[in-house]
């Protein structure tokens, strides 16, 4: 396994299986003294978070949270929660915060996993966090139309993102539902993702029952799709709206049939369109885009992944209201 890879999955995965990551220079030492610590470990709340996020930051990214250091369960370590890109897990660090060991500390006496409890206990308090946001963002009357309307488990998939500070693309985009609607629903969209497709099907029932809807499709084509770019930069460089949604039709109903010389076909690169493409991917990101489709709703929520027309039908129109 690559270390990229590895340590790019150590944040919200289960951590089953036990690794040394040593976060020193690449270049050793000369000195003969061992670089094992064999005193004692500072108390928790003498080690800086900062301290923590540079070391780890070289490792894991910049944009590293840490959102606790305390004593580990095992003597000589610290016990570190962190978060990445909304995802939270648990590693251990050596006195000297040079080594990091990622996996699961096992409480053979009393039989617990020490490491999952405490995984589950970050989750609940991230849950926490995220209703107390949702709740602040809609009101808890809102809130709780919400949950009774489409369930807890929907309602808790929500994010938010400050929409009102970002720059929302204008050229590009393809338009579903009233093109004059008052109310303007933002899906980022793959035109070779399963899930975009079958979303998307979804997505044109609205409309029947929420006339002054409007849909406006963002592109984030996925590197590892192989005609995604292509076939985005074709819809973007055509002129005319009806051609950019028959495209897409074509593309989605490709992925739904399977069908790769279709895909194939329509996948035409369009050097007019990059910046423009380069717009969209820009919002994607600004809106902690994890996986396509996202829809965005214009009070900064946001939910990922797939949900039924009737769902969202729902959602609308509480949100509406």
């Amino acid at each position: 396994m690559k270390f990229k890879k590895l340590v790019n999955g150590v944040l919200g995965l289960s951590l089953a299986t036990s690794l040394l990551v040593s976060c020193q220079a690449e270049k050793p030492t000369n000195s003969s003294k061992s670089e094992t610590n064999t005193g004692s470990c500072l108390p928790a709340s003498q080690v800086s978070k900062s301290s923590i996020k540079t070391t780890l930051g070289k490792v894991f990214g910049n944009d590293l949270k840490v959102i606790y250091i305390k004593e580990a369960p095992v003597k000589g370590m610290y016990q570190v929660a962190l978060e990445k890109a909304g995802r939270r897990g648990i590693v251990y660090m050596d006195c000297d915060l040079k080594h990091v060991v990622v996996g699961s500390i096992l409480d053979l006496e009393a039989k617990r996993d020490l490491t999952r409890e405490a995984m589950l206990q970050l989750y609940v308090e991230a849950n926490k966090e995220k209703e107390n946001k949702l709740k602040q963002v809609l009101g808890e009357r809102k809130f709780e139309e919400l949950k009774k309307a489409v369930g807890t488990q929907t309602v808790m998939r929500f994010d938010y993102v400050d929409i009102k500070s970002l720059n929302i693309p204008t050229k590009g985009t393809v338009v579903y539902g009233n093109p004059n609607g008052k109310y303007t629903v933002y899906v980022i969209s793959d035109p070779q993702c399963p899930f975009c497709a079958k979303l998307h099907e979804e997505l044109l029932k609205v409309p029947l029952q929420i006339p002054d809807i409007k849909f406006e499709i963002i592109f984030f084509p996925l590197s590892f799709h192989r005609y995604a770019q292509g076939i985005s930069e074709n819809i973007i460089c055509k002129q005319s709206m009806e051609e950019r949604r028959k495209i897409l039709n074509k593309s989605f109903k490709a992925v739904a049939n399977r069908d790769e010389e279709s895909l194939k076909s329509i996948s035409k690169n369009c050097a007019n369109a990059e910046g423009t493409l380069a717009e969209h991917k820009k919002f994607a990101k600004a809106v902690n885009l994890k996986g396509t489709p996202m829809i965005v709703f214009p009070n900064g929520l946001t939910i990922s992944g797939y949900i039924d027309g009737e769902t969202l039908v729902k959602i609308i129109n509480i949100l509406k209201k």
